[in-house]
């Protein structure tokens, strides 16, 4: 006979096989093994994605299953966001929501349509008494749909109040045997001034797996002397084939001390918009979502950020590193407690250069000797060669044409030989034994002045960056005068890159709030004033709570309270547009640039239209989607007695006021005028399109059937319309009217007879 407990062992193990492999089957709101298509904390636009997204196979109609005893505490219903959206709040204290819904399990479909009869209204946001729609742990809550946005897929949050948490970390397994993958490591300057060998401000260098299952290592030993923050371009999935999550964990340490950390265990609606600072948004904006900043920006308040010390995460910052070599890491863990790291080496040196040039020695008229002396103590470095590279054209290489000799006390001298010496840039580079490169003395070649050479900038999400190109043969010194009104503001000093190549940055600060000139100059002495200059409209928002900044007499910039997480420039151009009527503008062209930067909230653009015609009411204003070549439509407000048009926006790019005089097409009836149909609950299933403006909200598709109202069920992503009557209408003819109205006023309206074919019996009748 078997033992009892044996027979407890064999049972338990029984019941272990059969559940699906996934799956810890009490726990989760579906009855078949999860794959997941998003995780808790990805990036969105403004904000962390808040659950979890489970895939169902590219179909709809799976069940969904109450998680906890509980009741259902609230019902959402839109054409938009989480589409159908259904409330648990659950004996354990928690709340747990579904989202994307196709249907609601009968006992909660019903008060939800006597909800959407009575007020004519597709769109509900109902909240429940707790003795309403009681729920047990497995009781069925919905089928899986695909309203709102996206494919096919269930939308599943756990909050503790209004706070989401991370399902995975906070009670709900998954098998998972994936390792994170790391990508790229990301380097940004944080200081106000300094740019990389390539004239920007963020550097990304490719992360390479090794032998070693989950580690990843660069390639090169990095030399920094200025403080940077890192980036971590790295995702999770839970199985080698599966789909791109974002880490739950990363973690950077330095000499095994950690310095930053970043946990996407919970987010705050309060602070969502913080995920513009806590992704690197330029690389998401781009479609790269899983870049991460692992180091505190100004404004993030996002509580996974925890930086440990005052240094704000920021590698080299307030004393945290010494001169020499450090082992930086960077450790990515899933939720499931699957580690990867990335691992390279730093060698910390300090500002400036390590050698200054203590003095010349024309040797003959084709040679030169340059003398050097170590400004720092180089023990730390491990210096074991230095050559002399010379800049020919874009690019620096080394030069046969220099030798360079040590002399005691780790000076060095350099033997150059090159007709007319003095005109060739030269630079001293220093190789260390662990294989660091570092790029130090320029020491000859600068020249007083040079005029051939224009510039161009840009204004990107930290600040302003000019770029000065030279079409001269020498290396010259530069600098870059910003004027207001004729008055100087400042001058700043570009970085020299190469021969060909100067770039200056400018952090935003009070003294350039309103720039409308600059002048670049190929020389420091003022004695100097040949240049180039430019036309600009740049202005900093920001620095007060509350701004307008007018483009032209007609466009304006509406900023209000702490729109603007930090100070930031903006640029702002307006195009003339002469034959606005083939276009369908109603306006000129107007540009607000960067294109793409951190907001905490909206800010609103307002178009007051000069002249007062009928047809203003037709149009809105529209945001140029450069990757679709197509304007689309924002939520426009129109004042009729004033002519003005208002829209919000949530970062910059090409906008204007478009008219939209098409309206919308109806198709694919599913009944025909005159048709006879079999069902006394026929399907009315039809497509809606329109070319501009869109579908505003459900008020704008009515749907009535012998005149009285019919709940409408529209996808904006297919444009497909479904609606039925609730109950069965009678045998013989009725009338089907529909109405669709865009966003810019266009009706289309359609209306056709259709009979019902009697049953059987009521024919016998």
């Amino acid at each position: 006979m078997i033992s009892t407990n044996l027979h407890r062992l064999i049972t338990l193990l029984a019941l272990f096989l059969l559940t699906p492999g996934h799956l810890l089957a009490a726990d989760w709101p579906v009855n078949y093994d999860i794959d997941l298509a998003s995780g808790f904390g990805d990036y969105r636009s403004r904000h962390f994605h808040f659950g979890i997204d489970i895939r169902t196979g590219g179909v709809t109609g799976k069940s969904v299953l109450s998680p906890v005893d509980g009741y259902v505490s609230r019902v959402r219903t839109a054409y938009t966001g989480y589409g159908k959206a259904l409330y648990v709040k659950g004996t354990d204290g928690y709340t747990y929501v579904f989202a994307h819904l196709q249907d609601f399990a009968p006992n909660i479909d019903k008060p939800l349509k006597e909800a959407q009869l009575i007020s004519k209204r597709y769109y509900q946001d109902i909240f429940l008494a707790e003795d309403s729609i009681k729920v047990r742990k497995g009781d069925l809550l919905a089928y899986s749909g695909q309203t709102g946005i996206g494919a096919p897929h269930l939308h599943f949050e756990k909050r503790a109040g209004d706070t989401p948490l991370n399902p995975l970390s906070h009670g709900y397994k998954l098998k998972d045997v994936a390792r994170p993958i790391f990508t790229r490591v990301g380097l940004q300057q944080v200081d106000d001034h300094t740019v990389f060998a390539n004239g920007s401000r963020r550097l990304f260098l490719t992360a390479k797996a090794t032998e070693k299952p989950g580690v990843f290592r660069l390639d090169t030993v990095l030399y920094l002397n200025t403080p940077v923050g890192l980036l971590a371009d790295c995702y999770d999935m839970l199985r080698p084939d599966g789909m791109k999550q974002a880490v739950y964990r990363l973690g950077v340490y330095v000499d095994d001390r950690l310095i930053h950390e970043s946990r996407l265990d919970s987010t705050s609606f309060d602070t969502d918009p913080s995920v513009a600072l806590e992704y690197d948004l330029v690389e998401a904006t781009a479609k790269r979502k899983y870049v991460r900043r692992l180091f505190r920006e100004e404004g993030n308040a996002f509580t996974g950020c925890r930086p440990a010390g005052p240094h704000e995460g920021v590698l080299g910052a307030d004393g945290m590193l010494t001169p020499g070599t450090h082992k930086v890491k960077i450790v990515g863990e899933d939720a499931a407690g699957n580690k990867s790291e990335l691992q390279f080496t730093v060698l910390w040196g300090p500002p400036g250069n390590l050698y200054t040039l203590d003095s010349t020695v024309q040797v003959a008229a084709d040679t030169t000797d340059f003398y050097f002396t170590p400004t720092p103590d180089l023990s730390a470095f491990a210096i074991d060669s230095a050559v002399v590279y010379v800049n020919r054209g874009p690019l620096w290489s080394w030069t046969p044409d220099a030798k360079i000799h040590k002399l005691p006390d780790n000076r060095l001298k350099a033997r150059a030989i090159s007709f007319m010496t003095y005109l060739v840039p030269l630079q001293l580079r220093l190789f260390t034994a662990e294989g660091a490169v570092i790029v130090d003395t320029l020491f000859n070649g600068l020249q007083k002045y040079g005029a051939k050479m224009k510039a161009t900038h840009e204004v990107t999400d930290e600040g302003l960056l000019v770029t000065i190109d030279s079409f001269e043969k020498q290396m010259h010194a530069g600098r870059i005068e910003f004027y207001f009104r004729d008055t100087l503001l400042g001058v700043e000093y570009p970085q020299m890159i190469t021969m060909e190549k100067y770039v200056c940055f400018v952090k935003p600060q009070e003294k350039y709030r309103r720039i409308d000139r600059y002048h670049a100059v190929l020389s420091r002495e003022t004695l100097y004033t040949g240049f180039w200059s430019d036309t600009v409209d740049i202005h900093i928002v920001g620095l007060d709570s509350a701004q307008q900044i007018p483009v032209d007499e007609h466009f304006t910039i509406n900023l209000h309270g702490d729109a603007c997480f930090r100070p930031m420039f903006v640029e702002l151009r307006k195009n003339h547009v002469i034959i606005r009527s083939k276009l369908q503008l109603n306006s000129d062209h107007y540009q607000i640039l960067p294109k793409t930067f951190p907001l905490r909230r909206n800010l609103t653009v307002s178009y007051d239209i000069p002249q007062d015609f009928e047809q203003n009411r037709y149009s809105g204003l529209c945001w140029l989607d450069e990757e679709e070549n197509r304007w689309v439509w924002m939520d426009n407000k129109f004042d009729d007695s004033e002519d003005v048009l208002t829209a919000a926006i949530g970062g910059g790019g090409s906008f204007a006021a478009v008219f939209d005089y098409v309206p919308p097409s109806i198709s694919r009836l599913s009944i025909s005028n005159g048709a006879t149909v079999q069902s006394h609950r026929p399907a009315i299933n039809f497509m809606v399109k329109d070319t501009l403006s869109g579908i505003g909200d459900d008020r704008n598709i009515i749907v009535e059937l012998d005149g009285e109202w019919l709940i409408p069920e529209y996808d904006p992503e297919s444009g497909m319309v479904h609606s039925r009557p609730l109950q069965p209408i009678a045998a013989g003819k009725h009338h089907l009217g529909i109405q669709v109205t865009d966003r810019a006023g266009n009706l289309t309206e359609q209306y056709l007879n259709f009979f019902v074919k009697a049953t059987q019996k009521e024919r016998g009748q």
